[in-house]
């Protein structure tokens, strides 16, 4: 229904009642004095420090005037509304202590300002006005009210990302000379800051020491608003105040800190920070802090895995499952004289001695005495306890204050698996790599891992024949354990094979129903590891592979179609990069979507690597749940990807609507369900996807989900340490520098849970600015609503994903997925069904033609901007992307 010259109110009232009338009270509420704008030129973020972070981003400035930006939280502003005229309050509101919020006067609007807030409406400060002016606007209901929809969505899904850390990279942490009275000071000024408190005793001294001093007089701008941050800084004396467009908003004196956002990524500044007198100010950049962070964790996990293969049963297991172990490794402290170890006690603990020296001593069993020991750091003890809970053979004491790594038999089984298992499968692996078909095959490392996990232990009783000659044969691989194998051929040659020999590897090449050559027969009782050809074609696709140096089998790229064959109908999303175009072929009436990048803002933001990244990655990937590359193109300002068309909008939509927020439980378990697919099927090949929420999610044509957006995924055998994502998905080890691998992705995974079921996220509350936002993730400060919104069930998986220690979190404990899978919250759901889409879907779109593209958001605001007249990119530039 057309209303091309209705006024905003009538709009409002007549087409989306109950979701603007909300918006209406809570906006007329003089708590927020706040007022709609229609003209919704750009996404900018207007952020509020009331407890002086001036880190949090920020684009307005003070003097833009005409370009004065201010924010509306729409969508939260319903929600708020909606709780506080029910008299209702979440449990994560109560945890919410932030103080009173502030409100800024801009231009004609006075505003509740937060720090990046989310879902928000962004409007100029000179568009804002009344009702009465609105009523001569152009424009039909349903596309304002998408268009506002669209806005709310953007700010809410705002990606965050530091520039790559190049982990080989020789990095020395600058050290700057301090008294030990400074070093003390600094100390005490980081203790409470949440990005600090993680770190251990030798990474804060690591940290100051790499802190220079800076002295500046009265009247300098230490940070200007808007730009892009670069240090941390802590105040040894004098006086800053700060401000946001020109307003004063606070101010700090001695042992104050600010800045610390900067030091994650990079993000303009919220806040312009002026000297008030003469300064004294340390400080230290972003580069210094991340370098020295994930050099000193990769350093450590080297010297713990170091340890770790002395130990003998545990130095076959390979460079995963070491990482592993050291991953579940605690760190235990004891003072000088304290009995680690008792002689006779169960052994239950494995330790490595990190710091300090023990003794061990009354060593042996009855008549048997050994000289008593001492041990220093990089030692181990007690490692017997993983395998057996035999008695322990002598007593271990601290000799002086110590700190050792430490894991119970208990929690290496739960994270782990068994360490028997554990050495089994080494072996398997092992074995197998030293067969000829296999060692010379190209195979990536989850193929290796999930074959040897697929050779199964067969017993053959003597004089059993497992195949006779001329006759035909199980086309299996036979790796014997023990015992012995007799082979006879034709001729009448006899070859004894037992154990570590292996036999059947030419059958497994053999056509379908092949004869065997041999006759071979169990001489005694032998056990063998049986791998057959049936499996082996389950993991690597094509049997014609094995022996073959030649890459796995990928989603083949269409070179057929020519990129001016393609025609553009509009924009389907809007990104950091560039935009998402609905496009059809020319020729086959076939639509696409075109995801067009700019590479002169990849160069800037440092995101070449990452996107040629994506390019390779969707190139390997086939599966039902996670969108299909066609083809890619490229010209001198642009990449091009073209990519599979999903029609159905994002699983945000269906989350987020005009009259609600959350979905029954019922359909988040099916979109759940599906999600868990697509990233088991990146896990299982080592692919971290790290930027999980709604918006990345689309719904096709049967109202199934399908991941897109592959731009932070990457192939991550060990950890990586940059920070990217969506800040309210983010994962504590992201924020914190620790060193990340797929564990974010459950992390992410329970977060999604939890706003389709509560219709928000569990760390944001409207107001929350990112410094905050980011403590309540590392604390996992959280809850669930009152009134059973989110059941026992939903509640008892969620909190077994959202995990600080990544190493206890659903998904990366010895079970992987199928911890997941096997939970009552997702009952019997039959994984075959739902990738063949044979499980009726919630919601299914309606779509009425190949190119209807009703289900996203308009974006007619920037599909007529004109091209860019920056200048072209130089040859060397343009070189940068050659492998795309």
């Amino acid at each position: 229904m057309s209303h091309s010259r209705k006024g905003i109110n009538d709009i409002h009232n007549q087409q989306l009642p109950s979701y603007w009338s909300r918006i209406k009270r809570y906006c007329s509420n003089p708590k927020y004095p706040v007022k709609l704008s229609q003209s919704l030129p750009c996404c900018r973020t207007l952020s509020n420090q009331h407890n002086n972070h001036p880190s949090a981003p920020v684009t307005s400035q003070a003097g833009t005037n005409q370009h004065a930006k201010v924010t509306i939280n729409i969508k939260r502003a319903a929600r708020l509304s909606r709780r506080a005229f029910n008299g209702k309050s979440t449990g994560a509101e109560h945890d919410n202590a932030n103080g009173p919020k502030q409100q800024l006067h801009t231009g004609k609007a006075s505003v509740r300002v937060s720090s990046n807030s989310k879902r928000e409406i962004i409007g100029s400060a000179d568009s804002v006005s009344s009702a009465d002016n609105m009523k001569n606007a152009n424009v039909e209901s349903r596309e304002q009210a998408i268009n506002i929809h669209s806005r709310v969505k953007a700010q809410r899904a705002q990606n965050v990302f530091s520039e790559p850390i190049d982990m080989t990279e020789d990095f020395i942490a600058p050290t700057f000379p301090k008294s030990e009275a400074a070093v003390q000071f600094i100390d005490n000024a980081l203790a409470d800051n949440f990005i600090f408190a993680s770190l251990t005793k030798e990474e804060r001294r690591m940290l100051i020491d790499a802190m220079k001093a800076d002295t500046v007089p009265a009247g300098t701008v230490i940070i200007q608003q808007g730009d892009i941050g670069d240090y941390f800084y802590v105040l040894e004396d004098g006086q800053i105040s700060f401000a946001v467009d020109g307003n004063h908003v606070g101010s700090s004196a001695r042992g104050a800190s600010f800045g610390e956002l900067a030091l994650l990524y990079n993000c303009p500044r919220a806040a312009t920070c002026i000297a008030n007198s003469v300064c004294r100010l340390w400080k230290v950049d972003q580069r210094t802090f991340r370098y020295m962070l994930a050099n000193n964790n990769a350093s450590q996990q080297k010297d713990t895995i170091d340890v770790l293969r002395k130990v003998q049963f545990l130095a076959n297991l390979d460079e995963n499952m070491l990482i592993k172990i050291a991953d579940a490794l605690t760190t235990v402290s004891f003072q000088e004289g304290d009995r680690i170890i008792n002689k006779g006690d169960v052994g239950e603990v494995f330790y490595i001695l990190k710091e300090g020296r023990v003794k061990v001593h009354d060593i042996g069993l009855g008549d048997s005495q050994y000289v008593d020991q001492i041990l220093g750091p990089g030692d181990f003890f007690g490692e017997r306890a993983l395998l057996t809970g035999e008695p322990r053979l002598a007593n271990i004491t601290a000799e002086i204050p110590s700190v050792t790594l430490c894991v119970s038999r208990e929690n290496f089984e739960k994270i782990l698996g068994p360490l028997q298992d554990l050495i089994d499968h080494a072996m398997k692996k092992r074995v197998l790599m030293g067969v000829p078909i296999f060692a010379n095959s190209q195979f990536q490392p989850y193929e290796m891992a999930r074959l040897a996990d697929l050779v199964t232990e067969v017993t053959f009783f003597k004089g059993e024949v497992l195949a006779e000659e001329g006759q035909p044969a199980k086309q299996n691989l036979y790796i014997i354990r023990s015992g012995k194998i007799v082979v006879a051929n034709e001729n009448g040659m006899i070859t004894n094979l037992s154990q570590g020999d292996y036999f059947g590897e030419n059958l497994i090449l053999a056509d379908d129903g092949a004869v065997s050559p041999q006759t071979i027969t169990a001489e005694m009782q032998t056990s063998c590891g049986v791998l057959t050809k049936s499996a082996i074609e389950s993991v690597i696709g094509n049997i014609n592979r094995l022996g073959k140096t030649m890459p796995p089998v990928t989603a083949k790229l269409n070179k057929s179609i020519d990129f001016k064959d393609l025609v553009k109908f509009r924009i389907l999303g809007v990104g950091t990069f560039g935009k998402v175009w609905l496009v059809s072929h020319k020729k086959t009436g076939t639509p696409y979507a075109l995801k067009m990048l700019n590479k002169r803002e990849i160069i800037g933001h440092h995101q070449v690597e990452g996107v040629i990244r994506e390019k390779n990655i969707m190139t390997s990937i086939d599966h039902p749940f996670v969108v299909n590359l066609i083809c890619t193109f490229q010209d001198d300002r642009h990449l091009y990807m073209l990519i599979e068309l999903v029609q159905g909008g994002e699983l945000f939509s269906v989350i987020h609507t005009e009259t609600r927020d959350g979905i029954p439980n019922a359909n988040s378990r099916f979109y759940a369900a599906c999600i868990l697919e697509s990233l088991s099927h990146l896990h299982h090949r080592h692919i971290t996807y790290r930027d999980l929420k709604p918006e990345n999610i689309l719904i096709d044509a049967l109202g199934y989900c399908v991941l897109v957006d592959l731009g932070f995924a990457k192939i991550v055998m060990d950890k990586t340490y940059t920070l990217c994502g969506t800040p309210e998905y983010l994962a504590p080890e992201i924020i914190l520098s620790k060193g990340h691998d797929k564990g974010v992705d459950y992390w992410a995974f329970g977060v999604l849970i939890y706003e389709m079921l509560v219709g928000r996220s569990p760390f944001y509350s409207y107001g929350t600015d990112q410094v905050s936002l980011f403590k309540r993730i590392v604390q996992v400060k959280y809850s669930f609503p009152p009134g059973g919104i989110v059941n026992e069930v939903a509640q008892d998986l969620i909190q077994r994903l959202i995990v600080r220690r990544q190493a206890n979190r659903f998904g990366c404990l010895a079970r992987g997925d199928m911890d997941i899978r096997d939970h009552a919250w997702f009952g019997v759901i039959s994984t075959e069904k739902l990738l063949n889409k044979k499980i009726p879907a919630p919601w299914i779109p309606q779509i009425k033609d190949p190119l209807d593209a009703s289900h996203f958001d308009s974006y007619r605001h920037v599909e007529n901007e004109p091209p860019s007249n920056k200048p072209g990119l130089s040859a060397h530039q343009q070189d940068l992307f050659k492998d795309f």
